[in-house]
């Protein structure tokens, strides 16, 4: 009988058009390395792609493109160690799914352990039936390790079958399609060599940073009656055959053990010696896997959602998982940011804002490694303040994609697969993600209360945020109001305007609330620092107090743009671009991105009314309520909540949510103007993943960020938790029909636990909290002590808006560009 281990995800049949989306959702990572759900005896072709990563390991190629010099860094497939495979002697064709008759099958990731497992039945074309099971782990105990049990039982048969099992090194950055325009060779010097039986070493390097790669991996048989063994190699591989007896119902049990070490690894001189001097103390895979349990279960205990709808709350839990898998404990030794599709190909495994999404839930559970993800950004402050300068700015510019370093990554050139040409990317000019690192910053340090961090790093990071915003500001003398161009916002659907001679927006809503935001609180960080430490960065910055003041001024007089009906428009003139008819477009062209579907017929997203993601929506996903009405009103800007909704519905009626941060962005910002909407659009983003039409992107990695942001929906926007100074507020709006859901978290003021019983919010303190905590909530005030806990009911707080007002909703300051 087939066993039926406990499952977080699973698959019961083989689908091998979305085998490539299973591969990359059934990835095991441990925050150093990252395999994809590949099975062992596949190759990169159309149905599968084996790919194993290092975490930060780039590597930068040129290329040519339209008669430019393009270069493109790019987080390598490294040499694949997953190779074992077998045939029955005397048969030509090795073991594929696709040529042999799957009576039963199952591909299941257990998240409790961090394994995957494998397991079929399966008919060859000369009759036999077999059992097929493998059991694969990346060990959270041994960051440099994996491993891999295959154990194949002839059902009525016997005779010998011939085992290979090997290690790739021919092996290419091939995932994504879009990429096969440009070089995807990246190693180089690719040298194999049979140390030992069962023992396999292959040494490279990267090609461009010359960084050397070790890969050595043992093969053993646990189980079976071993006949003969022998090695072979070839030009970029090296690999093992043995013969072995079989019998039926006797298991044939190989485990292949691999160590994969770096010459960017810290002690590490020469990949290859690091690589087997790892492999020779491993132990067995039944040992491997205790250890990797064992590591994993804290972390997994810190992450736990438990939700009365068992399908929630297994969601909920995966998707901490597979953050940790990402950033990990051991991840944090390394300078490596939060990549917004895991450490796999997609988006060339680059750096862009996701950490925003993913910090919230990191911070409450897992300090230490979104300290990390912080420190990653201001170990690049240096090369974010050349950034400006090259850009004629003071301060800090922080690029929209990065890597290695602190360089832009963002392309010039996107290759557009549906009409074949090249188009511009403009993206670049998302400026806003400064602001992201600065609130990024500035929530850790609310949460945690390390003030150590702020005076070391996170204060100079905020301030030369803030320094950049001051100047990108213009000035205009007529109204008294600054303006910021040549921007984008998180819509990357518009980037220019029509026409123009250069690209960027005017006064995008988003950007600059982020940039006024950002003004205000980098001062706030300023004042909160040791006065010796204040005066020491005031004098290395050049900072006095004229540029504060002048700050003060920028921040209080940014310009929004609206309509005459009291509507916040995403930028200046977005009104007059024309309109789109979207659901028309959805059904002649399916599935297809709406820019590409333009440039074909020779336009622009940039002309039209449609967005494809929330982009003003983001503020109040990103913001409290209050803060946002704060920043606002210091504008000089009231909008009420009418003008919320008729932004959110003028925003809803033209986006394509052809982003999956849409869903949340947009769950989180309705929570309180459209609460059915929000939770429609919460419980299509916790499964953002698992829809097999979104296959084709989903199979070059999942796109962690959304992970992070739901949870922030659900803690933040659903159960209204917001950390105060002098203690916590919570203002829960929970959406009709939010099902039970509890979970854990610690802060500055201790570890409590929150639960939303279904009627009702409770927070719990724990038993060891140092002190009782100051709670507001809609009943008033109260010190929450050590052991106790309270019960608050939603409804309380609408919100810190104004529902009417005399004449235009917000008052005139609200109306036009003023």
């Amino acid at each position: 009988m087939p066993l039926r281990p406990p499952a977080s995800l699973a698959y019961d049949d083989f689908d091998p058009q979305d085998e490539g989306r299973r591969e990359a959702l059934l990835t095991l990572g441990n925050g150093v390395l990252t395999v994809r759900g590949a099975a062992p005896w596949s190759t990169a072709d159309a149905v599968h792609y084996p790919g194993t990563y290092r975490a930060g390991l780039y590597n930068r190629l040129a290329d040519v493109i339209e008669g430019r010099r393009v270069e493109n860094e790019s987080l390598v497939n490294l040499p694949n160690w997953l190779p074992l495979t077998f045939r029955v002697e005397g048969e030509a064709a090795w073991f594929s799914l696709e040529a042999v008759e799957i009576l039963e099958y199952r591909h299941a990731l257990d998240a409790t352990r961090g394994v995957s497992t494998r397991e079929l039945l399966f008919r060859d074309g000369a009759g036999r039936r077999s059992w097929l099971r493998e059991r694969r782990l990346v060990s959270m105990a041994q960051p440099g390790l994996a491993a891999l049990r295959l154990e194949i039982v002839p059902q009525g048969w016997s005779g010998i079958l011939e085992v290979r099992s090997g290690i790739d090194g021919g092996v290419t950055n091939a995932r994504v399609p879009r990429f096969k325009p440009f070089d995807k060779q990246h190693l180089e010097a690719v040298r194999g060599e049979a140390v030992s039986p069962g023992l396999l070493l292959l040494r490279c390097r990267t090609r461009g940073a010359r960084t050397g790669i070790g890969t050595a991996t043992r093969t053993a048989l646990e189980a079976g009656v071993l006949l003969a063994r022998e090695d072979r190699a070839e030009a970029a591989s090296i690999a093992e055959h043995l013969r072995c007896g079989v019998a039926p119902g006797r298991p044939l049990v190989l485990e292949k053990t691999a160590a994969i070490a770096t010459t960017g690894d810290a002690g590490v001189r020469e990949a290859g010696e690091a690589a087997l001097a790892l492999l020779r103390d491993a132990p067995s895979f039944a040992a491997l896997e205790a250890a990797h349990a064992a590591a994993w279960s804290p972390w997994l205990a810190r992450m736990r959602i438990e939700a009365a709808v068992p399908e929630q709350g297994c969601a909920a839990r995966l998707m901490g998982f597979r953050i940790l898998q990402t950033a990990s404990p051991h991840s944090a030794c390394l300078d490596v940011g939060f990549p917004a599709r895991g450490w796999q190909e997609a988006y060339r495994g680059h750096i862009f804002w996701d950490e925003t999404f993913v910090l919230p839930f990191l911070m409450f559970r897992a300090p230490g490694i979104a300290r990390a993800l912080l420190l990653y950004r201001c170990r690049r402050l240096e090369d974010a303040r050349a950034a400006a300068s090259a850009a004629g700015q003071r301060g800090a510019m922080f690029p929209w994609r990065c890597a290695s370093d602190g360089q832009e990554q963002t392309p010039r050139l996107q290759w557009n697969p549906l009409s074949g040409r090249w188009m511009e990317d403009h993206t670049r000019l998302q400026r806003h993600v400064g602001a992201a690192i600065a609130l990024n910053v500035w929530r850790y340090c609310e949460a945690t209360g390390d003030e150590d961090f702020l005076a070391r790093h996170g204060a100079a990071l905020m301030l030369e945020i803030a320094r950049f915003w001051a100047g990108a500001a213009r000035h205009d003398p007529a109204t008294d109001r600054y303006d910021i161009l040549g921007v984008a916002g998180p819509d990357e659907y518009h980037t220019a305007w029509p026409g123009a001679a250069e690209p960027g927006l005017r006064n995008n809503a988003y950007t600059n609330v982020m940039a006024a935001w950002t003004l205000r609180r980098a001062r706030e960080a300023l004042e909160r620092l040791p006065a010796a430490r204040r005066q020491a960065l005031c004098q290395a910055m050049g900072l006095e107090g004229r540029e504060l003041a002048h700050w003060e001024h920028v921040s209080r007089r940014l310009r929004l743009v609206f309509r005459d009906d009291g509507t916040l428009l995403p930028f200046e003139g977005f009104d007059r671009l024309r309109p789109l008819d979207l659901q028309a477009m959805a059904e002649a062209h399916p599935g297809q991105r709406l820019d590409w579907v333009l440039e074909c017929q020779g336009g622009s997203t940039n002309s039209y009314q449609v967005m494809k993601q929330a982009d003003t929506l983001m503020l109040p996903f990103l913001l409290s309520w209050q803060e946002l009405a704060g920043t606002l009103e210091g504008m000089g800007y009231a909008m009420t909540a009418e003008q919320w909704r008729r932004t959110a519905a003028h925003d809803l009626a033209r986006t394509t949510h052809d982003s999956s941060l849409s869903n949340l962005a947009f769950a989180g910002a309705l929570a309180r103007l459209d609460p059915a909407a929000s939770l429609r659009f919460f419980k299509a983003a916790m499964k953002p993943e698992h829809d097999p039409s979104s296959a084709s992107s989903v199979a070059e990695g999942p796109h962690l960020g959304a992970y992070g942001g739901a949870f922030l929906v659900l803690q933040h926007h659903y159960l209204g938790l917001h950390l105060e100074r002098d203690g916590l507020m919570l203002d829960p709006a929970p959406p009709p029909g939010l099902t039970p859901v509890r979970f854990g978290l610690d802060c500055r003021f201790g570890r409590f636990a929150l639960a939303w019983t279904g009627s009702a919010l409770r927070l719990c303190a724990d038993p060891a909290n140092r002190a009782p905590v100051r709670v507001s909530h809609s009943g008033g005030v109260q010190a929450l002590a050590p052991g106790a806990s309270l019960l608050v009911a939603p409804g309380g707080a609408a919100g810190p808006w104004r529902e009417a007002s005399p004449g235009l909703p917000g008052g005139q300051a609200a109306a036009g560009a003023g």
